[in-house]
C-alpha cells in the first residue's frame, strides 16, 4: 500500500525535456532481490522521505490482514522522523472490520541485519536470507490496544522456492526516477522504488480481546520508498493482491499470486517535462507453485508497461538508455483499468463501478508466456461490492507529516480499499506456442488511491 487533466505541451518540446524515467522504461524483467534490497535505509538528509514495509494476507475464511511499518522524514534539520504502525482485519462474511493505526515510540532497527525492528508497541525479527532456494522470515509482535485487546504473534515466511523480486537487474533495477537524468544516482528531483515478496505464508495468533484468530494464509510482502513528497510523486496509485486459497476451491497450481503496483505522475513530470501529460508507471508479477509444469520451480513472469499520455503520438516511444533499448521489444503488458467511473461526493474524487487488471510478460525460465486478466466489481459505499472503507489518509498519518502535506494546496488523499471473491483468468503458452487456459477461484485486494486532483 502506498499511502499516498493532462495538457499539452506550451511549447516545442523534446526527449531533452523528460524529468521522468519510469522503470518500466529503464529496465524490465525479473531482478533477483540482494541481502540488502528490503534493508531499511532510513535516509535523513536528502529532504522527504516515505518508506514503508507491508505485510498483507488472506486467511483460510478469506479475511483481510493487513500489517504495515511507515517511516517518515519530512527533511527539516532538527525535526525527527516519525514512525506508524498500522493493522486492519476484515471479514468480507460478517463485514467486520478492525482497525489500529499508532505513532510507534522509540524506532531502533538491528543495524547488523537492516531488517530486525522494534520500538515500544512492536518488534519485527527477520531471519533467513534473500537468497534463492532459503527461506526467509518476518515474526512481529504488537500490542496494538491494550483496552480494546488487539494483540499480534505473526511469521510472514516467504517460501524459498519463490525468490523475491524488483523490476530488472542491477542499480537501474525497481527505481523510477524524477529529474533530469536517467543514469543511476540521477534524477535529482526524487525516486520511487518496490521491492516484492509475492509469495509468502503467514502463520501465528492474533488476540482480540482475548479471542484468537488463527492467522495462517496466503500472503505477500512489499517494500516501498518515496525519495519526494508523496504529492509530487504521483497524482494516483493503483495496487493489486491477488492470492489463490482463502476458501476457495484449488486449481492445479498449490499457490497463485497475481500482484501489480501502479503510479501516474503529476502535471509537474511527464514524458516531455512539466505539462506534457501525466505517465503511468506499471509493474507487476504472476508466481505459480505447485502444478505438474513447475516441478523444477515456481513458475514467474514479471511485467511491466509505461502508459504514455493521451497527448503523445501514438508512434512516440518513451526516452530509453541506450544500452537498455533493445529489452525493451517485448511485448509486455501490464495494466491497471478503471471502467465507468463516476465522482464520489464524500471524496470528490472519480471512483470506478468496475477495475480490470492485466499481466502479459515472458516466463523468467524462457519457456513461454503467461497472461492474466481480473475484472471486479467495486462499491462506492461502504460494505458495498467489497468496499471496505475510503480512508482519509491525512486523518491517519503523523501530525507533523500530516502538517507539511496539509500545506500543500489541493492535496487531500483518499485510499478506495476492495476486498472482493474473484477469478483470476490464465492464458499458458509455452515456448512451442501451444496454449491453454486455467482459471484459478480466490481473492483480490486492491487499492484505488486518489493523492491530489
Amino acid at each position: 500500500m502506498s499511502w499516498f487533466s493532462s495538457s499539452a505541451p506550451a511549447g516545442p518540446a523534446s526527449i531533452q525535456d523528460c524529468n521522468f524515467w519510469p522503470v518500466t522504461s529503464l529496465t524490465s524483467g525479473h531482478g533477483p532481490l540482494t541481502e540488502t534490497d528490503t534493508a531499511w535505509e532510513l535516509t535523513t538528509n536528502k529532504g522527504f522521505q516515505t518508506e514503508t514495509q507491508t505485510w498483507y494476507s488472506v486467511l483460510s475464511d478469506g479475511t483481510l490482514l493487513l500489517t504495515q511499518v511507515i517511516w517518515s522524514c519530512i527533511g527539516v534539520w532538527m525535526v525527527p522522523a516519525q514512525t506508524q504502525f498500522t493493522f486492519k482485519l476484515h471479514n468480507p462474511k460478517t463485514g467486520e472490520t478492525i482497525w489500529r493505526s499508532l505513532n510507534a515510540s522509540n524506532f531502533a532497527l538491528d543495524k547488523a541485519d537492516g531488517r530486525s525492528c522494534r520500538a515500544n508497541e512492536f518488534s519485527i525479527t527477520h531471519t533467513g536470507s534473500a537468497r534463492e532456494g532459503e527461506p526467509e522470515k518476518y515474526h512481529i509482535k504488537a500490542t496494538l490496544d491494550k483496552e480494546g485487546g488487539v494483540v499480534l504473534d505473526v511469521t510472514f515466511e516467504r517460501l524459498p522456492e519463490a525468490p523475491g523480486f524488483k523490476l530488472g537487474e542491477g542499480e537501474s533495477g525497481g527505481y523510477s526516477r524524477f529529474g533530469k537524468s536517467a543514469e543511476p544516482g540521477g534524477g535529482k528531483d526524487g525516486f520511487v522504488i518496490h521491492r516484492f515478496h509475492p509469495l509468502a505464508k503467514s502463520s501465528g495468533t492474533i488476540l482480540l480481546k482475548g479471542r484468537p484468530v488463527d492467522a495462517a494464509g496466503d500472503a505477500m510482502f512489499v517494500h516501498a520508498i518515496q525519495g519526494m513528497m508523496p504529492n509530487k510523486v504521483a497524482s494516483r496509485w493503483n495496487f493489486a493482491f491477488f492470492t489463490s486459497g482463502g476458501g476457495k476451491p484449488s486449481s492445479e497450481y498449490t499457490n497463485v499470486r497475481a500482484i501489480q503496483m501502479e503510479f501516474e505522475t503529476t502535471d509537474e513530470y511527464g514524458v516531455y517535462g512539466p505539462k506534457s501529460g501525466r505517465v503511468k508507471c506499471n509493474l507487476g508479477a504472476i508466481y505459480l507453485s505447485g502444478g505438474s509444469d513447475s516441478e523444477k520451480g515456481t513458475i514467474i513472469t514479471t511485467t511491466g508497461q509505461t502508459h504514455l499520455p493521451s497527448t503523445a503520438a501514438a508512434t512516440t516511444a518513451y526516452p530509453l538508455l541506450p544500452a537498455l533499448s533493445e529489452k525493451q521489444a517485448h511485448p509486455d503488458v501490464s495494466s491497471a483499468t478503471h471502467i465507468g467511473a463516476q465522482k464520489e461526493e464524500s471524496t470528490g474524487y472519480d471512483a470506478p463501478a468496475r477495475v480490470k487488471f492485466v499481466w502479459d510478460g515472458e516466463r523468467r525460465d524462457a519457456q513461454g508466456r503467461v497472461k492474466g486478466e481480473i475484472e471486479v466489481e467495486t462499491g462506492r459505499e461502504k460494505g458495498e461490492k467489497g468496499l471496505i472503507e475510503k480512508v482519509d489518509v491525512l486523518a491517519e498519518i503523523p501530525y507533523l507529516v500530516k502538517k507539511a502535506l496539509s500545506a500543500v494546496v489541493g492535496v487531500k488523499p483518499y485510499i478506495f480499499q476492495y476486498h472482493n471473491s474473484t477469478t483470476l483468468h490464465l492464458q499458458l503458452t509455452d515456448k512451442d506456442g501451444k496454449s491453454r487456459d486455467v482459471n484459478v477461484e480466490g481473492w483480490l485486494f486492491n487499492e484505488a488511491s486518489f493523492i491530489s486532483p
